[in-house]
Parts: structure tokens; sequence; C-alpha cells
């Protein structure tokens, strides 16, 4: 979300975070007075790897730096929070869909019940999940046949944490 307050700070961090090879997910000011956070989301631009703790404290100092030299928040003082979306993201864009690549997923379509699949594939317009099914406690999972799920027909995903 980039509101107009937010959108000098967002010219400030957005070159640091690219420069450090990573993707601005977010970057927004919240709270009023001394209660101020400014909420950085970065994340890897694309493949299916983890975004490492030390990449995010690197990048969170760059930005700490770059915000300190560029000064684009008015106002009283505000404390810094870079973070990555974590491992029970929500899916709104197919870069977060590729992103999910391989991981469990959680699909709430537009019509029908939630289910849970397995993210096989993910393109600019669906994705394909694969579902599982167990017959009887004590039986073998089934593999259901491969789906495709137009990401306009689903009302909300959110990747699963894998136990």
């Amino acid at each position: 979300m980039t509101s107009d307050r937010n959108a000098p700070i967002r010219a400030t961090v957005e070159p640091v975070v690219a420069a450090a090879g990573l993707f601005l997910e977010e970057c927004e000011l919240k709270g009023e007075g001394a209660t101020r956070t400014l909420q950085v989301l970065v994340d890897l631009p694309d493949g299916t790897d983890s975004l490492s703790l030390d990449r995010v404290a690197a990048v969170a100092q760059e930005i700490s730096d770059a915000l300190d030299r560029d000064d684009p928040v008015p106002g009283p003082p505000y404390e810094l929070e870079v973070s990555s979306p974590g491992a029970t993201r929500t899916l709104e864009t197919p870069r977060h869909w590729r992103r999910t690549v391989g991981h469990l997923v959680r699909i709430r379509p537009v019509v029908g019940e939630r289910y849970t699949a397995r993210l096989l594939e993910a393109h600019d317009d669906h994705a394909v999940v694969q579902r599982s099914h167990q017959p009887k406690k004590g039986m073998p999972v089934k593999l259901l046949e491969p789906e495709r799920v137009v990401y306009a027909e689903v009302r909300g995903a959110k990747s699963e944490v894998e136990i």
C-alpha cells in the first residue's frame, strides 16, 4: 500500500532494497505520534528459496542508513521494522504464487469449500495444484489428479506450514 505520505519514504527505501537484490513488498508508516512504526516487508524477487535472516538484517541496516541520510519521514521519531513475508504468507499476486511452488497452500475458492493442496506450478493467471485424499485412517494417502486453479476464482489463499 502506498499513500501520499508513504511515497517519499518508498522512494528512499525501494532503490536500497533493489540494490540488495530484493523485492520491496510493502513500505508503510503506521501509527501516530510517539508510537509510529515504519514497516518494510522485503522478499526475494523470484524462485522458491527462503530469505535468510542475515540478508534481512543486512538490508535493514542499509535501509536505516538511507532513511537517516535522506530523512523522508517527517514528524516525531519512529521505529523501523524490516521483515520478510514469512512461512504463512497470503498469496495475492502471481509472484506470491510462484514463490510458493512446492509448498502446501490453503485455498478458499469463490465457489466451494476451502481445501489444502500442494502447489505444483504458478503462472500469470492460474496455478496447478494437487490435492491428496486419505480414504480411511491408517490407509495410504492417495494423490489426486493435478487441477488448474484460476486466480480470479480464488477468494483467498495462504501458504501453509508443514509439520
